[in-house]
């Protein structure tokens, strides 16, 4: 019996796109030889450069055999012949190699190779090995290289790198020796860097997860990077009227958690003030443009040097809710677009030295006597926060819970996962007396097969036993795991302020650690909102103390619970009050920025 198909069938599926290939599953380690003894050396780069696209843009969360086989016999090939010193890719080729150092990184970690440590030590004995080591050399690896050395050979190449290889910040910081060399990573400085603009939006944002306290070092190296370049010295032509103000962002839609911390308060404004949205990066089909008299874009990715976004404006103020986490927000900052520029807690930390005048804190979240220290900016508090929430879509079902293991919630962005934090976890496991089990969510910052590495990282400190990791999971799914805990633990040193109202909203107590700036501070504010001070720690040492105590004392937990339930959430954790007060410190700015900018300190502005 024939098993050919119909005539008509054969003719529709010749006529039907074909799926794209997996070009990990397809590669070919015999074609691979044979381009290299053709000395074909551009199709070698060509196959090489396909599977490390495709591990940038196809995270795995398992490895089925077939799989894992694929990803040790490409590991396999490409570490062998990157060591070779006949094989010479073109400058281009290189090039985009270097660009690829995280994603390399992450696919010896995922391998069973684990690092390219040994395949470096093989090039450190070779000669025209220069660039090959940018490529294969990062905070993953145990060999330390001096970075004065490698800029010492080429600057342009070495900055390069220097921003390529901090990318996996959102994966690495759960690993001890890697949270050690990202810490040494960011704190060197080197004059000599130049020219490489494109990744540095990555360090920006996630120099504060890697080390907080000297942050503000890479942010003012940066600043001055883009400072110097022709394009952040354009003069743009501004011609403000009066209360039209530019919203410059890349997260403007909901769900997004800069949005769902700054809507209220763009909303608010919108009432009596023209508002532009600026949207940054790539267009998108969900962006909120209601409110807004004009929608422009910037994509820095399309074309750099296209301002026609901004230039020329009208804009009396522009305000930036999201520095950093865009290259288009970084560069613009680094601008004068406005008379006024203003930023706010999108992403809670000063920009160190960028063209920013103003940053719009909350009384609440704030060391008023720590302003200097911790803003370039002239800091501006208003009551509160400095926050306005959009509540959660979903609705609690309260399901009912096993009384071991305990489940606790850790709804930390993966850049908030650190070995420093993780070992207070660990302490809280070693002293309770009842089981537990951890449930992480990293979010986006999987992405780019950072989540395999992140699990092992988390696994050896915790126990795989204790831990489930999340991968990509939609809103939904995410809230109701959320709702399947017992209690939830916040991340330090950078906490969560919507992660905190999420699950406040869903009735979740959070123990949390204080510290000094808004960034450890807001969820220990919603938390003296509701009633449940008692949670907050002030020291590691009673942060354990806590986490044990709501593990093992049900009683204490059990009250921390029926408090929560019982709390009046549109006045505490979902409260807008504070709204008015910054339509208010708006347009205090507005009325006297001329004479502000002419006061000789930088002394908190206090808006009632």
């Amino acid at each position: 019996m024939s098993t050919a198909p119909p005539a008509s069938a054969a003719a529709a599926d010749a006529a039907a796109p074909q799926a794209p290939s997996n070009p990990l599953l397809g590669f070919s380690g015999t074609e691979l030889l044979a381009a290299y003894q053709r000395r074909d050396f551009d199709d070698m780069s060509r196959r090489f450069l396909a599977v490390l696209n495709h591990l940038k843009d196809v995270t795995y969360e398992h490895l089925d055999p077939a799989t894992a086989q694929a990803l040790n016999s490409f590991t396999k090939h490409f570490l062998y012949f990157m060591t070779q010193e006949d094989f010479e890719p073109s400058d281009a080729d290189l090039a985009a190699f270097i660009a690829r150092n995280a994603v390399i990184a992450n696919l010896a970690a995922i391998s069973e190779f684990g690092t390219t440590d040994p395949f470096v030590r093989i090039l450190l004995g070779q000669s025209r090995n220069f660039t090959k080591l940018l490529a294969l050399y990062s905070p993953r690896n145990r060999i330390h290289i001096d970075p004065r050395v490698i800029f010492n050979t080429n600057p342009t190449l070495a900055t390069k790198w220097y921003f390529s290889c901090l990318e996996n910040y959102r994966s690495d910081c759960a690993d001890k020796g890697t949270l050690e060399k990202l810490r040494q990573h960011i704190r060197y400085e080197d004059d000599r860097m130049v020219g490489e603009l494109g990744a540095t939006h990555h360090t920006y944002f996630g120099a504060t997860y890697i080390d907080h306290e000297h942050d503000y070092l890479v942010k003012q190296r940066i600043n001055r990077l883009f400072q110097m370049t022709p394009l952040c010295n354009r003069t743009v032509v501004n011609r403000p009227k009066p209360r039209r103000i530019a919203i410059v962002t890349s997260m403007w839609w909901p769900q997004q958690s800069v949005y769902r911390s700054q809507q209220p308060f763009i909303k608010a404004l919108a009432r009596d003030h023209e508002l532009v949205l600026v949207h940054l990066g790539k267009d998108r089909g969900d962006l909120d443009t209601a409110g807004f008299a004009e929608v422009r874009r910037y994509d820095a990715s399309a074309n750099t040097g296209d301002l026609s976004a901004v230039d020329p404006n009208d804009f009396a103020m522009a305000y930036f809710p999201d520095i950093g986490m865009s290259i288009e927000s970084v560069i613009l900052a680094n601008m004068r677009i406005a008379p006024i520029q203003v930023s706010n807690y999108g992403h809670p930390v000063s920009t160190f030295g960028a063209k920013i005048d103003y940053w719009i804190g909350g009384r609440e979240t704030e060391a008023a006597d720590r302003a200097r220290e911790h803003y370039s900016e002239r800091l501006v508090l208003i009551p509160g926060c400095g926050q306005a929430p959009v509540p959660i879509t979903h609705k609690p079902s309260y399901p009912s819970l096993p009384a071991s293991p305990v489940v606790i919630d850790c709804s930390w962005a993966g850049q908030k996962i650190n070995d420093d934090h993780l070992q207070r976890l660990a302490e809280i496991v070693r002293r309770a007396r009842t089981p537990v089990r951890f449930k992480f969510f990293p979010g986006g910052s999987i992405l780019e097969n950072r989540l395999i590495p992140l699990r092992k990282s988390i696994a050896e400190v915790l126990g795989a036993e204790r831990v489930q990791v999340f991968g990509a999971i939609n809103y939904s799914t995410y809230m109701t795991q959320l709702e399947a805990a017992h209690f939830a633990l916040d991340a330090h040193p950078f906490g969560g302020y919507n992660t905190a109202v999420d699950l406040l909203t869903m009735r979740k107590p959070v123990v949390t650690l204080e510290g000094n700036r808004f960034y450890n501070r807001s969820t220990g504010y919603l938390l003296r909102r509701v009633g449940l001070e008692e949670l907050i720690a002030d020291t590691p040492e009673q942060y354990i103390d806590l986490g044990v105590r709501m593990i093992d004392d049900v009683a204490f937990r059990d009250r921390m619970i029926r408090r929560l339930k019982t709390a009046d959430l549109e006045t505490t954790v979902l409260s807008l009050e504070h709204v008015p007060s910054f339509v208010r410190a708006i347009d205090h700015l507005l009325e006297h920025h001329a004479e502000l900018s002419q006061q000789p300190g930088r002394e908190p502005l206090f808006i009632e």
